[in-house]
C-alpha cells in the first residue's frame, strides 16, 4: 500500500469586487389625501430645520430641508405623514475583498462633554428616538439609534452637547 503525502496551497488572490451601492435616503411625505389640515405638525413639532409648513390648507415636507427626525410624524393625529426611502442606484463602488484594516470616518455625530453635562435629563426627554439615556449621572448617546436631527443639542441648557468628527 503507497502512502501519499501532499501538500495543499492556499492561494489568496486579492480581486476587486464592483458593486452597485444602493444610496438610499429617508424622506418624509404628507398624504394629501389623509392630511386634514390641523397645523398640530407644524405647531408642536418644533421642526429643527423647519420642513414643514402650511401650503393651501394641507402640510408640505420640503425635502431639501428635511433630516428625517420623524418628529412631525409622531405628532400627525390622522398618520398622513409617513416614512419613505428614495433609491439611488445610479454610484458604482469598488470594494477590495483583501482589505482587512480599514478607517471610517464618521462626520457630525453628537457627542456629549461629560465635564459640562449638568445631568438635567432634557435631552433623554426630547429625543424622538430614545437615543440618550443617563450613565452616572451624565447622558449618553447611543450612535446606533441616534438619526442626528439635532433636538439635543438645541434644548441642552449648559450646549454639552455638540457636533464632533470620529475616526474610527
Amino acid at each position: 500500500m503507497k502512502k501519499y503525502i501532499g501538500t495543499i496551497f492556499v492561494v489568496l488572490i486579492a480581486i476587486p469586487i464592483f458593486i452597485i451601492a444602493q444610496d438610499t435616503t429617508k424622506v418624509f411625505q404628507v398624504d394629501d389625501s389623509k392630511c386634514i389640515g390641523c397645523t398640530i405638525c407644524v405647531r408642536k413639532t418644533q421642526c429643527p430645520t423647519d420642513a414643514i409648513e402650511m401650503n393651501n390648507g394641507k402640510a408640505v415636507i420640503d425635502p431639501s430641508k428635511c433630516i428625517a427626525c420623524g418628529v412631525c410624524a409622531i405628532q400627525c393625529p390622522v398618520s398622513a405623514i409617513s416614512e419613505t426611502e428614495i433609491v439611488n442606484t445610479s454610484q458604482i463602488e469598488e470594494v477590495n475583498t483583501a482589505v482587512e484594516d480599514t478607517i471610517r470616518v464618521v462626520e457630525n455625530l453628537y457627542v456629549v462633554d461629560k465635564e459640562a453635562c449638568i445631568g438635567c435629563t432634557i435631552c433623554v426627554q426630547k429625543c424622538p428616538t430614545n437615543a440618550i439615556s443617563m450613565k452616572d449621572g451624565k447622558a449618553v448617546i447611543d450612535h446606533e439609534k441616534c438619526i442626528q436631527c439635532g433636538i439635543c443639542a438645541d434644548v441642552c441648557p449648559v450646549k454639552a452637547i455638540k457636533k464632533s468628527r470620529e475616526v474610527q
